[in-house]
């Protein structure tokens, strides 16, 4: 998609359904360069800093 591939600049959020935790991690790494912040919701924080810790992203925000 393309909002997911270009910067786009104003209060703009994408929400990409995935199936696992992997997934989001394989996506990330064939889009390297393009990965400014990221943020993502969890019940169990601690899985959340692990999987933060996987990607590419300038800043990950956990449940923000």
């Amino acid at each position: 998609m393309r909002i997911a591939q270009e910067e786009i600049f104003g209060p703009v959020i994408s929400a990409i359904p995935f199936t696992d935790v992997e997934e989001v991690i394989r996506r990330d790494k064939r889009h390297e360069p393009l990965g400014l912040g990221g943020g993502m919701w969890t019940r169990d924080v601690s899985h959340g800093t692990g999987w933060a810790k996987g990607l590419s992203a300038g800043s990950v925000r956990i449940n923000c």
